[in-house]
């Protein structure tokens, strides 16, 4: 029985040490935006994003991306912003064989890459990557059904003119989805992000830290809705999980599902 007690005391009193220095390191967290860029164009650095790609938390989320989407739009023409190795291309192809979706990012290893596994999933008839620059997004006005965007917003240099530029291809009745780290997300998925920095990722993400950075230079909900609210888009709004934030909504302004 004393030997269960101390047992007992023993892993209380470790859980305890863990979760004062976790609350340590949260609450010494930056609480201003950090711009940032990790550089996807270096080659070590890209290669190791496209590792991380492949993970089920990466995974998890182009489920959820990919669901929310083809809720929105399932037919017509879909672009996707900073599509990097287009495994977000990729499941909406399969998930809505009627969405042609077109990836673009200024990334040539990440186009390549994404190029080379339409291919492997032979749907190359459905999908198009190319070079683009988001803040002149190469379509026409009022060209695209659908546009979306996936951990990128934080990256931009000028939010509101890509958010201005999406404005302007979306068709009529068209819809846009722009998801994001949020900055001010709960502290479990802070030290979370903060781990996976320090012990996962492999060590040329780690040199730039990311995810951390990401983080670092990711928008609050309130300065998302702002930047919404500065910008062209019609019928938006924020929404916002534990880790996560949305500005989406619809270019003629009817209720999202």
């Amino acid at each position: 029985m004393k030997r269960r007690y101390l047992v007992g005391f023993a892993v209380g009193a470790m859980a305890a040490a863990l979760a004062a220095t976790g609350w340590r390191l949260y609450d010494n967290r930056r609480r201003h935006r950090v711009p940032g860029f990790e550089g996807l164009d270096a080659p070590g650095v890209a290669d190791a994003f496209s590792r991380v790609a492949v993970l089920p938390p990466m995974r998890i989320l182009r489920w959820f991306v990919a669901q929310r989407a083809v809720s929105m739009i399932s037919r017509g023409e879909a672009l996707d912003l900073g599509c990097g190795p287009g495994l977000l291309v990729l499941e909406l192809a399969r998930r809505a064989p009627e969405l042609h979706v077109t990836g673009i990012d200024l990334s040539e290893r990440m186009l390549a890459a994404a190029e080379e596994r339409a291919r492997a999933c032979q749907v190359s008839h459905t999908v198009s990557f190319g070079k683009g620059d988001v803040q002149q997004i190469p379509f026409p006005n009022s060209s695209v059904d659908l546009v979306i965007s996936t951990l990128a917003l934080h990256h931009w240099d000028d939010p509101v003119s890509v958010l201005d530029e999406i404005a302007r291809v979306v068709r009529p009745g068209g819809s846009y989805l722009v998801f994001d780290l949020r900055r001010d997300m709960a502290a479990p998925f802070w030290l979370l992000i903060w781990s996976v920095t320090r012990f996962v990722v492999p060590n040329a993400l780690r040199q730039v830290q990311e995810p951390l950075a990401s983080r670092d230079a990711a928008y609050t909900v309130e300065e998302a809705a702002r930047l919404a609210r500065w910008s062209q888009l019609t019928g938006w709004r924020v929404t916002a999980g534990p880790a996560w934030l949305t500005i989406e909504g619809s270019s003629d302004g009817r209720p999202m599902p």
